[in-house]
């Protein structure tokens, strides 16, 4: 049995904004109740203050939007998460969600995602609401989420 619960946060980049913002926060918080934080992007200014704050980061492409190399992204990440086990994925943007989506539909980790925003509405952005739970930053972007995508 495992002592603390592992999570995995995906983003494209931790540069500054709020997303980034508030995933270090999440790492921040996570770390100091002993949990096992990990954060996936393509790197940033702001990879210094997960590992500061007691976290994990893994350099991977979670931000191109090339669709001829889905394929090998998706795999990339299967390995990933075969190799940590996470608990529970994270996912905080679009293209995050639809790798990390691909990558653990056949191991079934708990799907979390964050909508930050109000995005146009199709199917690109509805990945966002295939979450196990979905997470809205404030009122009107889960009536927007409720309107549109239920």
């Amino acid at each position: 049995m495992r002592e603390n619960i592992s999570v995995m946060q995906f983003l494209p980049r931790l540069d500054e904004g709020g997303v980034e913002r508030g995933t270090v926060e999440m790492n921040r918080e996570f770390c100091k109740a002993e949990m096992n934080s990990t954060v996936v992007s393509a790197g940033g200014k702001m990879v210094p203050s997960i590992s500061r704050d007691g976290g994990r980061h893994i350099l991977f492409d979670v931000c191109s939007k090339n669709l001829f190399t889905v394929p090998f992204r998706v795999l990339g990440l299967r390995r990933i998460l075969k190799r940590e086990m996470p608990d529970i994925v994270h996912a905080r943007s679009r293209v995050p969600a639809w790798l990390i989506y691909l990558a653990n539909k056949k191991m079934g980790t708990p799907f979390v995602t964050t909508v930050h925003g109000i995005n146009s509405i199709n199917s690109y952005s509805k990945i966002m609401t295939a979450g196990d739970q979905v997470i809205c930053v404030g009122d009107p972007v889960r009536k927007h989420i409720c309107k549109n995508y239920q």
